[in-house]
């Protein structure tokens, strides 16, 4: 890796990238490593770290000083994994910013690619690479990062929701005023991060470049077996798992005519249902564990 500690930036750079962590030793460094091998250069990454019990301080200041792009921050408690998410978004100087988990690995290409893509296709306000999970393939249905490119809004809000998918689209490059703008950045609940996509939906269009790729780790909350019971406070949450989500794609559908309505109400129903079964398919494999 090239040592750029002695270098300087005098401006703000054009990509934040925030990669909030906690007990990542195991995963951190190839992660690190992925961003700084970067074809695109300018950018800023921002470790906000929560208050970890292992090795992971002791890694990321490895970094910190062997490259200034690096800034790495300890939070004297562990705040939780949304304000931690936060966090680095208000950090953030860059006109883009992305998050990245700190078991996610990116191609070289992959600033590169949706950055360029971003500066000559003003109307598209996120952009990002085929994405797969480790050890997985890419599908664009199942993994969720496929393009939402319809003129019309309520085209591309109904599109959320065609599939029960993994929202790959939720680790692209953003142009970051939009993400300012999103009402939920402080909340937590069931779906949190598909009301981010259609907070941006609503706003304008989301790309699926073909060149790069993201692999995702496995360590996720998505990937968890209580992610269910993480987000559940009532009996209502039981039957209507998506309750909040549900109604948060609502709100923007106000003015939509009653085809799209009806469609997302289709949508939303079997998101709910969905889910409803699939609660207890997790506690029947817990219990047989």
């Amino acid at each position: 890796m090239t040592d750029l500690s002695q270098t300087q930036s005098k401006q703000a750079p054009t990509v934040s990238i925030g990669m909030p962590v906690y007990n990542g030793d195991k995963v951190i460094r190839e992660a690190i490593e992925s961003l700084l091998a970067q074809t695109f250069k300018d950018f800023e990454l921002i470790i906000s770290d929560n208050a970890s019990t292992d090795s992971t301080e002791a890694i990321c200041r490895e970094y910190e000083k062997k490259d200034f792009r690096v800034r790495y921050i300890r939070q004297a408690v562990n705040q939780g994994a949304i304000a931690n998410f936060k966090y680095v978004l208000d950090e953030a100087l860059g006109e883009y910013f992305m998050w990245a988990a700190c078991d996610d690995i990116r191609s070289p290409d992959f600033l590169h690619a949706n950055l360029n893509f971003l500066k000559y296709n003003p109307d598209y306000i996120s952009s990002t690479s085929p994405v797969k999970f480790c050890n997985g393939n890419f599908n664009e249905v199942k993994m969720g990062d496929s393009s939402l490119d319809s003129e019309n809004r309520y085209d591309r809000i109904v599109a959320v929701f065609k599939k029960w998918h993994a929202n790959g689209r939720f680790y692209s490059l953003f142009r970051r005023a939009p993400l300012l703008g999103w009402k939920h950045i402080d909340s937590s609940f069931l779906g949190s991060d598909w009301s981010l996509i259609t907070h941006l939906a609503n706003q304008g269009k989301l790309k699926r470049v073909a060149d790069g790729w993201v692999e995702l780790g496995n360590k996720g909350v998505s990937n968890s077996t209580d992610i269910f019971a993480r987000y559940r406070s009532s009996r209502f949450d039981w039957i209507f798992p998506f309750n909040k989500l549900s109604l948060d794609a609502w709100k923007y559908m106000k003015e939509a005519g009653l085809v799209h309505k009806v469609i997302l109400s289709f949508r939303l129903l079997y998101l709910n249902y969905k889910a409803f079964r699939l609660q207890f398919h997790v506690m029947r494999h817990r219990k047989n564990v």
